[in-house]
């Protein structure tokens, strides 16, 4: 279940970061010239990132039932939601002054590569919250560790809720020093 929980937030990470570009794209005013288009995904974005992740997994596993899938959707949401806040404020701050030929292009060639080394810090420390997130997931079905946790609470088997927490523990200072060390190395 361990292993559940970290393949969850890695998956759920990388989907939601992925997903993330094109809205961001689309709220940078620097880019997306229609106030229309840009204040409807704003809004759009402001609402999914309202909604706490547990609410999300509530969602998400009376859409699709129990299980890892919900709560990989959940992660995904939630991720997708903060990077493309994320993103865009800082595609807004880029130099424009190459962004004149087609805008994907421009966008690929021009923007990216400035934005890139913080775009990939902002995706490890989405996975980072996503870790702990997913852990406490099970409570509402969406697998992971945090179902047996819930389980061995109930039972009152607080000598196995003590390991669970110590191999989490454990868990998130690999991921949060792995990525220390990668968002160093891109700086």
């Amino acid at each position: 279940p361990l292993i559940e929980t970290v393949k969850i937030s890695v998956l759920g990470s990388l989907i939601g970061s992925f997903i993330a570009i094109p809205f961001a794209m689309l709220c940078s005013v620097n880019i997306n010239k229609s106030k229309v288009v840009l204040n409807l995904v704003r809004v759009i974005m402001s609402i999914t990132r309202t909604l706490p992740t547990l609410i999300i997994a509530l969602i998400s596993t009376y859409i699709f039932g129990l299980g890892t899938f919900a709560g990989t959707v959940a992660i995904s949401i939630f991720t997708f939601g903060i990077v493309a806040k994320m993103l865009y404020e800082k595609i807004e701050t880029v130099d424009m002054g190459s962004f004149e030929a087609t805008r994907v292009k421009a966008f690929v060639g021009a923007i990216m590569p400035q934005i890139m080394p913080s775009y990939l810090s902002i995706c490890l420390y989405s996975l980072e919250i996503n870790v702990r997130a997913a852990a406490i997931l099970g409570y509402v079905g969406a697998g992971g560790i945090g179902l047996i946790l819930n389980e061995k609470i109930g039972w009152r088997e607080y000598d196995r809720v003590g390991m669970i927490l110590v191999m989490l523990f454990i868990t998130v200072l690999i991921i949060e020093n792995g990525s220390k060390y990668i968002r160093e190395r891109l700086g």
